[in-house]
């Protein structure tokens, strides 16, 4: 029994902790059932906005959701709970899996208790939004990491299915389609397109066999994502006004940023060109980074890490509770300072002003005016892309130990776990042969049950 507590220990307290934080789940947002009822709009046949004007997301996500809608409301917020709590479970675990590609011995002994952690201590403040929230960011990010491990293990259709089905239901993962292009994983980056495209005629299948409404995506792409695309437009909307406007601290990305601290012209430049200004800039710094990077498989755990905070920062309206998507990079620098002692002092400093700048001005302990603060300057989207820094090093100065180790070269410095000593051979007496006169060979008996050399 001692033996069966020691082995599940892990699992056990999880499912300990997370019945126990239950009820807070879903406190800020009743999400499940929100979703249930997107899912009745697409069943039946109704215009997805006018049934559900607060819904701004793809209608595939609503599809998805139809199954959901026909369970009992009593057990909507259950079956929603462990869905996302279990979509955390695998993100960690598959980010642990690629760090461990990358930095051998992070996932072994006290390295793994340490990793985990300073991941709980960094991210906690992530993890619980996400789950108060009871946002589907947690799939969706579950979905995109899968995607990524598919592709460090050279699995490129299946993490291309996988990226095109996040895309379908978050449209911001479409960024990994281009990437993918870039990469020249063919097979990965057409997946991908077929999978988002797929997916998104689920609406349109549902509202054909039912001789209904059809033109979901249309309707979204019109109403929806237009708009994002031209800075400073204001459509009719019911959420617009409250991502987009000056006093809106939650918005914490870059236009969110934007909107905050400039109203009128800087200088003669006006806030759309200098939001334009800024997202060029970002995306140009993560140009080079990727482009940078060598097309070998175990560098898409890097490029997807840095691509799902690039989410973050270029999206029109990021929550606090999309910040969850910083996860996998914490791991993959956690690791780093870990096992790696060349970057161990950089990636220390990088994840230490990273959880200040992301969570640790922004909480009850440090009070609502330094929250406020931190929320008004941009702290969090600054938290994030820090860890570029770290990312930059592995990827020009530092590689990881564990690529360098599968081309047979050890870095100087890097941690690596010792192979066990080969135990040397008995010397074996050699068997003298004897060419008889006749030319035939003979053994002398007293060698004949010798072992061969």
């Amino acid at each position: 029994m001692m033996q069966w507590l020691g082995r599940w220990r892990g699992w056990i307290i999880l499912v300990l902790l997370t019945a126990a934080f239950y009820t807070h789940f879903g406190r800020a947002s009743f999400n499940a059932p929100y979703y249930a009822e997107a899912g009745r709009c697409i069943w039946r046949g109704a215009a997805l906005l006018p049934c559900l004007p607060q819904f701004p997301y793809q209608p595939a996500l609503a599809a998805l959701f139809i199954p959901f809608s026909f369970i009992p409301a009593a057990l909507q917020n259950p079956v929603w709970y462990v869905i996302c709590v279990g979509s955390l479970v695998l993100t960690v675990r598959l980010a642990e899996a690629m760090a461990e590609q990358l930095y051998p011995g992070a996932t072994h002994g006290r390295n793994l208790v340490w990793l985990r952690i300073i991941v709980l201590v960094t991210c906690a403040k992530h993890i619980l939004d996400v789950l108060i929230y009871a946002a589907y960011d947690a799939p969706a990010l579950a979905m995109m990491t899968l995607g990524i491990w598919a592709l460090c293990v050279g699995r490129d259709g299946a993490g291309g299915l996988w990226l095109g089905l996040a895309a379908a239901i978050r449209a911001t993962p479409v960024i990994y389609m281009p990437y993918l292009l870039l990469k020249r994983r063919y097979l990965a980056c057409v997946a991908s397109i077929a999978a988002f495209i797929a997916v998104s005629q689920l609406p349109e299948i549902v509202g054909a066999l039912h001789g209904s409404h059809t033109g979901y995506f249309n309707d979204w792409v019109r109403q929806v994502v237009a708009p994002t695309m031209v800075p400073g437009s204001s459509p009719n909307l019911v959420f617009w006004d409250t991502w987009n406007n000056a006093v809106n601290l939650y918005n914490q990305s870059l236009r969110g940023l934007i909107n905050r601290l400039v109203q009128g012209p800087v200088f003669g430049f006006s806030p759309t060109t200098i939001l334009i200004a800024a997202d060029g800039a970002f995306a140009a710094v993560l140009a080079v980074l990727l482009l940078s990077s060598p097309r070998k498989e175990e560098y898409a755990a890097i490029d997807g890490a840095m691509l799902l905070i690039a989410i973050l920062v270029l999206s029109p309206m990021t929550s606090r509770y999309h910040y969850i998507f910083v996860l996998p990079a914490v791991i993959l620098v956690s690791a780093a300072a870990i096992t790696d002692r060349r970057i161990h002092v950089l990636a220390s400093i990088v994840l230490g002003v990273s959880f200040l700048l992301r969570a640790g001005t922004s909480n009850d302990v440090a009070g609502q005016t330094v929250t406020d603060f931190a929320y008004m300057y941009g702290f969090m989207p600054a938290g994030a892309i820090v860890l570029y820094i770290a990312f930059a090093a592995m990827l020009w100065v530092w590689h990881p130990p564990g690529i360098s180790e599968r081309e047979s070269k050890t870095p100087e410095g890097a941690f690596t776990r010792p192979e066990p000593a080969l135990a040397s051979p008995e010397p074996v007496p050699a068997i003298t042969a004897v060419r008889e006169l006749d030319g035939s060979v003979t053994i002398p008996v007293s060698q004949k049950n010798r072992p061969p050399r």
